[in-house]
């Protein structure tokens, strides 16, 4: 096996991950709550190097490493943005809000933008209910009263209380992952949410998506001048190989 060949082949397809990480991010900047994903670079042994190549009198490695990446999600939390829209909410701290999905199971986000449907649910922006500790908050339509969100997340409209906004987060973020219009679900097996009451309900707020446009594109260009380096590799190789087998196809003729 030419290990330069699949090295190269290798990194390239890191770097395609890398590029499709940060054309993802930069297309998610502005959806409220989006969280980017990052590069995670690792190596994996992939054989052993032949005794006649190895630096025995330096006592060089004796196996080759091929490199190995993967995009995870990173949930830090972007900034609070004030809209003074009192269905928008933010989070302050970890954690996520219930989205009730219509095969009726639980999903999770941090996008806040909610609104009341014709029939005074609280919904997300596909419509699907948004969850209190009690199940989904429903106003009166017929109520004018002010709609008000306290810090535990205790809504009112009025007097009176419409339920409480359940926030819940998960030991191990790493078992999440994406589901639908920036909603997540636990990985099978990946263990269930527990409740953060700690966690503050910012009313009139929007969180931003966690995402630096500088650094994404800088990543991106970055990213395609590798690509671009390893692909000049994988052709020098390949022409080096093409002549070899030329070479040795004449002086056998």
């Amino acid at each position: 096996m030419n290990v330069g060949l699949f090295s190269a082949a290798s990194a390239l397809n890191s770097n395609q991950i890398w590029l499709e990480s940060a054309s993802e991010n930069l297309a998610g900047q502005s959806i409220p709550g989006f969280k980017k994903t990052q590069m995670v670079v690792g190596a994996k042994v992939e054989g052993e190097i032949p005794r006649e190549y190895r630096d025995v009198a330096n006592e060089g490695p004796t196996s080759y490493l091929f490199p190995i990446s993967e995009a995870g999600f990173n949930f830090s939390q972007g900034d609070l943005k004030k809209t003074e829209v009192k269905t928008d909410f933010a989070l302050e701290g970890r954690g996520f809000f219930v989205i009730q999905t219509p095969s009726g199971e639980d999903a999770f986000t941090r996008d806040g933008e909610f609104k009341f449907s014709a029939d005074g649910q609280l919904v997300n922006k596909e419509g699907f209910p948004v969850l209190g500790e009690g199940g989904p908050i429903v106003a009166n339509p017929l109520n004018n009263a002010k709609i008000i969100a306290e810090a535990d997340g205790t809504i009112r409209q009025g007097q009176q209380i419409l339920g409480k906004l359940r926030v819940v987060d998960f030991p191990d973020l790493g078992n999440l992952q994406p589901y639908s219009g920036g909603l997540f679900k636990p990985k099978e097996g990946g263990g269930g949410p527990v409740e953060i009451p700690e966690t503050r309900v910012r009313q009139g707020y929007l969180e931003s998506a966690n995402v630096s446009t500088v650094k994404e594109m800088a990543g991106l260009i970055l990213a395609l001048r590798n690509y671009e380096a390893n692909q000049k590799v994988i052709q020098n190789t390949d022409d080096k190989l093409g002549k070899a087998i030329q070479t040795l196809g004449e002086s056998a003729s």
